[in-house]
């Protein structure tokens, strides 16, 4: 790194550090912390929920993956127009008209506050995970390029977001996330740009065509081997729970100043990941094009590894500046997802659970409470991120793992929307035959990083299917299961909580 790349990083950085201290001065209360007033312009609140959804798994995972196989990631998220056309302007409104932080409120008001603490222990620990899995491509490409301990990286980013997301509060989060989408998309452009102007650019499309790299993956069906419509569902799954349940979008939804700028904002910024990713996709094509013309450019122990590629490209192909641009561009892809998690993290553990106990408590308690979420959410990604260190490409296998976490989430705000007659009694019915069927199918079927074998084998009773689906059928078990216990005779009206809001629409 030049003494010009060594300064772009730094005035990012301090930009960053600047307009949390900006921020940090409005805050008198945990509604300004975490609601901003409800008053920000519904475009801004559109660029964070885009840079929420796309993080540096996008611009490292993505080309890395396209560069050694295609782009099957795609049918994955080709689920997510679906789910935004179908829903999202309705749940929009919903939430912004009933809730007065966070979509749990909603659980506890139909069916009891243990449906309320079980979803918010389910989205905390998805966003850890999520997290460390942000951290540590980020600090793959950092390592790969400053000669770095990844550790040591992976350590020092995460302390830097913690730190300002801590002082900037949502405020300063989505603001922030405005600079870094900016960054992010400019850093995309800018690699796929260098590498068509290096040569012929309709060769370079025509030879990433004919290697296949613009496939879509297997398209025969099966529920045993990946194929395009087993992602295609699962990301329906993901982007349903994602947009309808999730702490993280569901509190953007409440930041616009009207429903109108704040549906308008989701249905844009949801939206706009699609061209993103497919921009990123298309630089790993276009890498191994480029790499094709001339293989003695990628040394055999870099192109072994696929999160390396971009870090490669980046350090070797880059004049300086651009090279410090570039990996403002990589931290702005983390931060901007690990700023968004980290605060709604902080506003589930303040909404669900301190004001349940202390409902009375004054606002500088909370304001504390609110910020010490933060500190312990951003500290546990770090320390999971840097157990990742040494293991293979974590695309696909956070793809399985992150719906096995989400324990029924969706299913269980479902059967509230779907079912006005379902009950109490039968949601936890429900609950427990996914967390059942969720601990059996996830030790018997999913393989460990770096292992081929589940943590425990059970022969011909281990589940058979792909771990995908363990979190689409936990889903289904707890809509199904529950609906029909609450019919049952000696359930049906027990427990139910037939004032609460209506479903969305």
């Amino acid at each position: 790194m030049s003494p010009l790349d060594i300064t772009v990083l730094v005035v990012y950085l301090a930009f960053i550090g600047g307009l949390a201290f900006h921020f940090s001065r409005r805050q008198k209360s945990a509604e300004d912390y975490f609601l901003a007033g409800r008053n920000l312009p519904g475009w801004v609140v559109g660029f964070s929920l885009m840079g929420t959804v796309v993080s540096s798994a996008t611009f490292v995972g993505h080309p890395g993956n396209v560069f050694f196989s295609d782009m099957w990631p795609f049918a994955y998220h080709l689920g997510l127009p679906v789910v935004v056309l179908l829903t999202v302007g309705r749940f929009v409104v919903f939430y912004r008209r009933t809730l007065r932080m966070s979509p749990y409120e909603y659980l506890g008001t139909r069916f009891g506050y243990p449906a309320q603490a079980y979803a918010s222990v389910s989205f905390i620990l998805s966003r850890v995970l999520d997290m460390s899995l942000t951290v540590y491509f980020l600090g793959l490409a950092l390592a790969f390029v400053t000669g770095w301990d990844v550790w040591w990286v992976i350590l020092a980013v995460g302390l830097l977001t913690v730190i300002y997301t801590l002082a900037g509060g949502i405020q300063g989060v989505v603001w922030t996330d405005f600079l870094q989408g900016i960054l992010l998309v400019g850093g995309g452009v800018l690699c796929c740009a260098l590498i068509l102007g290096r040569g012929d650019s309709g060769q370079l499309l025509t030879t990433a065509w004919e290697g296949g790299k613009f496939s879509l993956g297997n398209w025969d069906p099966s529920l045993i081997e990946d194929n395009f419509w087993l992602l295609f569902v699962g990301g329906i799954f993901h982007f349903l729970q994602a947009f309808g349940t999730d702490q993280n979008m569901v509190q953007r939804y409440l930041l616009a100043r009207s429903d109108r700028e704040a549906r308008r904002s989701a249905m844009t910024g949801i939206l706009s990941c699609i061209p993103i990713w497919l921009l990123f996709m298309l630089l790993g094509a276009l890498l191994w094009a480029f790499y094709q013309a001339d293989p003695s450019a990628l040394p055999p122990e870099v192109g072994e590894v696929k999160d390396n590629i971009i870090p490669h490209f980046i350090m070797t192909e880059l004049p300086p500046g651009l090279l410090g641009l570039l990996l403002a561009g990589l931290l702005a892809a983390a931060m901007s997802s690990m700023d968004s998690d980290l605060n709604s993290i902080a506003a589930v553990v303040l909404q669900n659970f301190y004001r349940r106990y202390r409902p009375g408590a004054v606002q500088r308690r909370q304001l504390m409470v609110g910020r010490a979420g933060v500190v312990v959410g951003g500290l546990l990604s770090i320390f999971l991120a840097q157990q990742w260190i040494g293991i293979e490409s974590l695309v696909k296998y956070s793809l399985g793992l992150a719906l096995v976490v989400s324990g029924g989430k969706l299913g269980l705000f479902a059967l509230g929307w779907l079912f006005p007659k379902a009950t109490s009694k039968g949601a936890y019915i429900g609950l427990t035959a996914c967390v059942l069927f969720t601990l059996w199918a996830a030790l018997t079927r999913v393989e460990m990083p770096n292992s081929q074998s589940p943590l425990l084998d059970l022969g011909p009773y281990n589940f058979p299917w792909m771990p995908m689906t363990i979190g689409m059928i936990g889903h289904v078990l707890v809509l199904v299961v529950g609906y029909a216990a609450s019919r049952e005779k000696g359930v049906a009206g027990s427990g139910a909580h037939p004032d609460g809001p209506a479903a969305p629409g």
